[in-house]
C-alpha cells in the first residue's frame, strides 16, 4: 500500500493512506499542495500526479471594460501621439539647426586657420623689416661716430 506525505505551504503531513490522502486534498487548497512517494525524486506539485484526481479551477475571465472607458484610453493615446510627433518634429527642426552650425563651424574654422597663416606670414615680414631697419640704424650710428 502506498503511503503518501503532502507539503501545504511548507507544513508536512504524516504519512497518508490513499484514501487519507483523498480527504486530505478535499480539505485543503490544493494551489500550494506538494505531494511526495518514496518512489519520487522530488517534491511534485498536486496536479502533476496522476494518481489523484484533482479538479483544476478555471478562473473567470475579466469583465468586458466599459465602453467609456475605451474611448477615453483611445483619446489619451491620440493625445500622446500628437505629443510625440510635435516632439519628433522638434528633433528633426533641431538636428537640421545642428547639421547647419557644424557646416558654418567648419567654415569658420578653415575661414580662422587662413587669417592665422596670414597673421603669421605679415609678422614674419614685419620682423624682417625691423631686423633691416635696426641694422640701418647701427650703420647710420657707425657712420656718425666716424663722422664726429
Amino acid at each position: 500500500m502506498k503511503k503518501w506525505l503532502f507539503s501545504n505551504n511548507g507544513k508536512i503531513t504524516e504519512s497518508l493512506s490513499f484514501s487519507e490522502a483523498q480527504e486530505y486534498i478535499l480539505e485543503n487548497s490544493t494551489e500550494d499542495l506538494y505531494v511526495w512517494h518514496p518512489s519520487f525524486t522530488y517534491w511534485m506539485p498536486l496536479h502533476s500526479i496522476d494518481d489523484f484526481d484533482v479538479e483544476i479551477s478555471i478562473p473567470t475571465p475579466p469583465v468586458a471594460l466599459p465602453k467609456e472607458l475605451i474611448e477615453e484610453y483611445k483619446n489619451q493615446e491620440q493625445a500622446l501621439f500628437k505629443t510625440l510627433s510635435r516632439v519628433d518634429n522638434t528633433l528633426g527642426n533641431t538636428r537640421a539647426a545642428l547639421s547647419e552650425l557644424d557646416e558654418d563651424i567648419d567654415t569658420y574654422h578653415k575661414f580662422t586657420e587662413k587669417l592665422n597663416m596670414e597673421v603669421e606670414t605679415t609678422l614674419q615680414n614685419v620682423r624682417k623689416q625691423y631686423e633691416e631697419l635696426q641694422k640701418s640704424i647701427d650703420e647710420f650710428k657707425k657712420e656718425e661716430l666716424v663722422f664726429n
